[in-house]
This record gives structure tokens, C-alpha cells and sequence, in this order.
């Protein structure tokens, strides 16, 4: 989901549209040559910035993020800043360690030096059953921030995975670039790949 979703879904203004193959021309002509045009065009750029900075802002008021966060620092024992950019499991890993200390129990959560060397197999994760569950919530925990680690590092989305050969090959035909995933599970080779996307 995009910035201009949030924006209108909380009922804020707009933010200024300027596509990457516009932007990156502004700056490499600005680079090449200093001139009146390029001047103007650096105006844009920096309106362009300053008016998608101030949308943050203005959501990040409007949703209330700031005392979420500041919530859930004080019922976790953590900082202000941990609580922003930390992963779940810092959180409760502290919300733990001060449980124990109520019941004069003391743990550190210093790494240990000793490393493991084997190899750990991965978890296959089964596709949901689409529907609504109010009966009996279910809830996950994700530790380390594997998934949102993976989605960045790999610039990947899953309305953008290929789940068929054919489409495979007719986004191939059309020179679209993908990334191919493969991992063994069960004695299987299970592949997907997925078809980049942009972010803005």
C-alpha cells in the first residue's frame, strides 16, 4: 500500500507526483549543466520532497503513531526509539526480563559468544484460510523481522509473486525482470518467483 492510499484513506491532502524517470532526469541534467531550466527543475524536486515529508508528518499525527509507540515503550520497558525500529522480539524479550525481575529472577540478554554451526531447515508457511475468525483471535510473533527484512532487502511484494509457469514465461517474453526463490522442503524443490516492483 502507498502513501497516497493512507493519505485518503485519513482524509489529508495529496502529495506532489513526480515519477523516478522525471526525477533522475532533472538531476542528471542539473549535474551535466547548470542553467535557468535546470534551476526551475530543482525548485520541483525539492517541492516534490518537502510536500512528501510533510505528509508523513501530517499522517503520523493524524493516526496517532507517535503515543502508539510511546505505549507500547513504557509497557515493554523500552526507549522511544527501540520501539520504533526494534522487532517484536526486543519487545518482549524486555517485557520477560521484567516479569522475571518481579519474581527475583535475573537473566541477561547478552549475546553468547558460542556460535552454532549446523544448519537449521526453514519453516514452509501454509497459505491462510480466507475468512474472519472472531470466535478465537490467532496471533503471531515475528521475532525477528524476518519477513519485513526479506520484503526490503529483495525490493519484493506478495501481490507481485508469479504462481504459474506461463505467466513466468510471458513476463520473461515481455523482458520483465524477476527473482527467482528456491528452497527445499520436504525433499521438494519448491520455487516462485516474483515480478519487481516500485515503490513511491
Amino acid at each position: 500500500m502507498s502513501l497516497r492510499y493512507f493519505l485518503e484513506k485519513y482524509g489529508l491532502d495529496g502529495k506532489a507526483d513526480m515519477p523516478m524517470s522525471k526525477l533522475w532526469k532533472y538531476y542528471s541534467g542539473a549535474k551535466d549543466r547548470a542553467s535557468d531550466s535546470s534551476k526551475k527543475h530543482m525548485h520541483e524536486i525539492v517541492n516534490y520532497c518537502v510536500i512528501d515529508a510533510l505528509r508523513c508528518q501530517e499522517l503520523m499525527i493524524k493516526s496517532n503513531v507517535i503515543n502508539d509507540y510511546r505505549e507500547v515503550a513504557s509497557i515493554a520497558h523500552i526507549s522511544l526509539f527501540d520501539s520504533h525500529y526494534y522487532a517484536i522480539g526486543t519487545k518482549v524479550s524486555n517485557l520477560l526480563g521484567a516479569e522475571a525481575w518481579t519474581q527475583d529472577i535475573l537473566y541477561t540478554t547478552k549475546i553468547s559468544n558460542q556460535k552454532a554451526s549446523g544448519k537449521f531447515p526453514g519453516a514452509y508457511v501454509f497459505p491462510p484460510e480466507k475468512g474472519l475468525e472472531n470466535k478465537r483471535p490467532v496471533t503471531g510473533l515475528d521475532f525477528a523481522s524476518l519477513y519485513p527484512s526479506i520484503i526490503m532487502t529483495y525490493n519484493l511484494s506478495p501481490e507481485k509473486m508469479v504462481s504459474t509457469l506461463s505467466e513466468t514465461d510471458k513476463l520473461k517474453r515481455e523482458n520483465k525482470v524477476l527473482h527467482s526463490i528456491e528452497f527445499k522442503y520436504g525433499g521438494t524443490t519448491l520455487k516462485s518467483n516474483h515480478a519487481n516492483r516500485r515503490s513511491g
